[in-house]
């Protein structure tokens, strides 16, 4: 089990941006590239960023890789090492394999146990925001260090192909999760998120 200062924003400010579209709807981008490290979440990496919503700043991307070919995979991983000036986070333990071969041996990842405790705390199969919380939290030196932004918890449809598919999750149980592993005034929640 990964040790939490192995992680490389331990000892740093972080700033944790989901990829709800009503983040562009606020003025947080200053904010955003005022952290240590910026992580971004999935496709929320690849949308047109601006300085004063978004921010620029990608330093990790979160991904998960689960669904599609191999080649798909490929290539999602390929625009994700593209877009952040560090690195990589595999998420979920599904579909982490590529032609046969563990890509959790060349990218930092979230370990499957925390996965799976988390399924069991929320009941449901988490999204990768919810999953970031929880890696972050579980390897960040103080919470205080942590702030979310761009999270409307499913309300307003993904910045980066404008779809609002919730799939499998819960986005009522995963906002109780995360307002309570987030203290209030580190939560920025966007403006007029419905």
């Amino acid at each position: 089990m990964p040790k939490p200062e192995q992680f490389p924003w331990h000892g740093h400010t972080v700033a944790l941006v989901g990829s709800a579209e009503s983040l562009l709807r606020s003025d947080f981008g200053p904010a955003i590239d005022s952290h240590d490290i910026v992580l971004r979440i999935n496709q929320g990496a690849f949308a047109a960023l601006t300085p004063e919503n978004t921010g620029l700043r990608t330093d990790y991307v979160l991904l998960t890789l689960t669904g599609g070919t191999n080649r798909a995979k490929v290539s999602f991983l390929w625009r994700a090492r593209r877009a952040a000036r560090a690195g990589v986070v595999l998420m979920s333990h599904k579909g982490r394999r590529i032609f046969r071969l563990d890509m959790s041996k060349f990218f930092l990842s979230y370990p499957p146990s925390w996965q799976d405790a988390l399924i069991e705390t929320l009941g449901h199969r988490p999204s990768t925001g919810a999953m970031a919380v929880d890696l972050l939290t579980r390897t960040i030196a103080s919470p205080e260090h942590l702030d979310l932004y761009g999270f409307d918890f499913f309300r307003t449809p993904d910045i980066a192909h404008g779809r609002n598919r919730v799939v499998a999750h819960d986005p009522q149980a995963e906002e109780h999760y995360i307002l309570g592993r987030i203290a209030p005034e580190h939560f920025h929640a966007s403006p007029e998120a419905p």
